[in-house]
């Protein structure tokens, strides 16, 4: 399994990272998805003022991006390279939701998630303080990410920098005057409200599941890499390909994506098999497994009456094994 040294510095990992996802590794990119979900978020929030709707705009951005890092012909300024993907994808957003928002009101067709998230904002535009909201909406486009970066993503000037292609020095000049219009204290319990909305692992298992499924591959989320590979090679007897990936027997490819235990939780609730493998012989599959501590269910096909084997890994995820006919 490719790794990535933690301990170097974070603009030459975060090079590393890009030359490896621009290279077609998913585990790679899931990595630059964690690392800069917020920071796409609250680009396309500032944008739209809505939260759910900043969520589905970092959704596409970071798909957008994955299908055309062979374009990026500079690693290093990966950061102002997707900052720009989400400014164009919010400001179309908005565009487009403006010309229809008059034949909703005509209709009065909006979809329940809409109100949803439209009560959703207001609570958050309820909580911002009003001379926060006021002071931002002052400032311009530019001094507005640079304070979301910093309050709402937790980001360092020098990552700021990079994302938007300045100097550490004109950032901070940037952030000095902004502040001036600003109540420290009001933006950071503002910001600390937003981020606890912020959750970077729910974003990152529907971006990698449709880059992956778009790629005819397959992924597993899970606590962790090392380990979870290490179960399929020695419980399942599968081997790995050359960047360290799982090979499935049918010559696809596993990717396993690390995420937090709630979200994994949330994943494994799930009763469809994540991966279905053909077997040979049920009985011999089944005692096999169970010799290893592998928890197996045996199920009957409802209408064929076939038997069918579910077991799990020690994430909990599910997976269907099927004999021949």
């Amino acid at each position: 399994m490719r790794k990535f040294d933690q301990h170097k510095h974070s603009g030459t990992l975060e090079t590393d990272l890009v030359i490896a996802a621009a290279g077609g590794d998913v585990e790679a990119f899931a990595e630059l998805v964690r690392m800069y979900t917020n920071a796409v978020c609250a680009i396309a929030f500032d944008i739209l003022r809505d939260y759910f709707h900043a969520q589905d705009i970092a959704q596409e951005c970071f798909v957008k991006a994955f299908r055309s890092m062979h374009s990026l012909r500079q690693p290093e300024r990966f950061g102002s390279w997707l900052y720009a993907i989400a400014l164009h994808l919010s400001i179309d957003y908005k565009r487009s939701q403006t010309r229809k928002s008059h034949l909703h009101k005509e209709l009065g067709q909006l979809a329940l998630r809409e109100n949803e998230r439209q009560a959703e904002d207001m609570i958050i535009r309820q909580e911002m303080r009003l001379d926060v909201k006021q002071a931002l909406q002052q400032l311009d486009e530019t001094n507005r990410t640079i304070l979301l970066s910093f309050y709402v993503s937790e980001m360092t000037m020098p990552e700021i920098a990079r994302m938007l292609n300045m100097s550490v020095t004109a950032v901070e000049s940037r952030m000095r005057r902004s502040r001036k219009l600003l109540k420290e204290q009001h933006l950071s319990a503002w910001a600390g409200h937003f981020r606890k909305r912020e959750a970077s692992d729910k974003l990152v298992v529907p971006v990698m599941e449709r880059i992956v499924k778009q790629a005819g591959q397959f992924y597993i989320p899970v606590s962790d890499r090392g380990q979870s590979t290490e179960w399929f090679v020695r419980v399942l007897g599968l081997s790995l390909d050359h960047n360290g990936h799982i090979l499935l027997p049918s010559g696809h490819c596993l990717f396993l994506i690390e995420v937090r235990v709630d979200v994994l939780r949330e994943h494994a609730s799930s009763r469809r098999p994540a991966v279905v493998f053909l077997i040979e012989n049920e009985d011999q599959f089944c005692r096999t497994l169970e010799e290893q501590g592998v928890r197996t269910v045996r199920e009957e096909a409802p209408g064929i009456g076939q038997m069918r084997v579910f077991f799990f890994d020690p994430d909990g995820n599910r997976y269907g094994a099927f004999t021949a006919f």
